[in-house]
């Protein structure tokens, strides 16, 4: 029988149609091999594989161990004041005062007075490092402050694919368009539907839970990658369920804590 395969960062996914009609495969990272899985369905089979990929990563502790690791650092969990002060307090207030002075809605329609408005606005928090923040103020300060607004709500609206070039173009004069610049304005808009991508993080947070992400990821600003973000989102918020997360700025909140805090900053017991 044919076998077929897939590299997937240093890891080999290899399967296999059988006799009656259905599919195996497991995974190969040097002498290491995964399970054999099998399934009736061979796309269903792959993405399985996939995910089993992600088990072998040396990072990898699963969720169940990062959830632990949380913990450690938020001993509240999302109810927790260290939670609070650190990591979504200051995530809400600019969510509100971006939806206070510019709503996803108009913003579909935003001028040139609707951008320096949000730079006035209090929405500038340290998602973003220094220079990304620089760049995208001296845009907003500019004549391609509106069209990046602009294409930034068509972002938001489902259009992915044309946000991101409307994006990419308003912020050529000012600098590279970044995930987190390109996320920035969505996830302010609507934590209950989009992610912010920090990239470094949350590929680290994607190994340490085998979650296919951590391939997918690419620099450049496409609708794939940030479906794969999406699709890690939920999935850390179903496994969250008892911790109750409200929205993804807690999600995004646990992300950081996991993929971003040092050993050093675990609470005191």
């Amino acid at each position: 029988m044919a076998t077929s395969e897939e590299k997937i960062g240093k890891t080999i996914i290899r399967w296999q149609a059988n006799k009656d009609g259905s599919f195996s495969g497991t995974t190969i990272l040097g002498t290491k091999r995964g399970e054999i899985l099998s399934d009736g369905d061979e796309a269903r089979l792959k993405q399985r594989l996939r995910v089993e990929a992600g088990k072998l990563h040396p990072h990898y502790f699963g969720m169940d161990g990062a959830i632990a690791r949380f913990l450690q650092f938020m001993p509240g969990a999302f109810e927790g004041e260290r939670n609070f002060r650190e990591e979504r307090d200051y995530k809400v207030k600019a969510h509100k005062a971006l939806t206070t002075v510019l709503p996803q809605h108009r913003a579909e329609q935003a001028s040139g007075d609707d951008a320096l408005k949000v730079r006035a606005a209090p929405v500038w928090i340290n998602l973003l490092s220094p220079y990304e923040s620089m760049h995208l103020k001296e845009a907003m300060e500019g004549p391609n402050g509106a069209a990046f607004l602009r294409a930034a709500a068509q972002f938001a609206g489902g259009d992915l694919g044309g946000g991101a070039e409307g994006m990419r173009k308003a912020m050529k004069a000012h600098g590279a368009l970044t995930w987190p610049i390109a996320t920035y304005f969505p996830f302010l808009w609507d934590p209950a539907r989009h992610m912010f991508l920090k990239p470094e993080v949350t590929r680290d947070f994607a190994e340490r839970i085998g979650h296919p992400f951590q391939y997918d990821y690419a620099s450049d600003i496409r609708a794939d990658v940030y479906q794969s973000l999406l699709e890690l989102t939920e999935q850390s918020r179903l496994a969250l369920a008892s911790l109750k997360p409200r929205d993804h700025i807690d999600v995004q909140s646990f992300i950081f804590v996991i993929g971003g805090y040092a050993d050093t900053d675990k609470a005191e017991v």
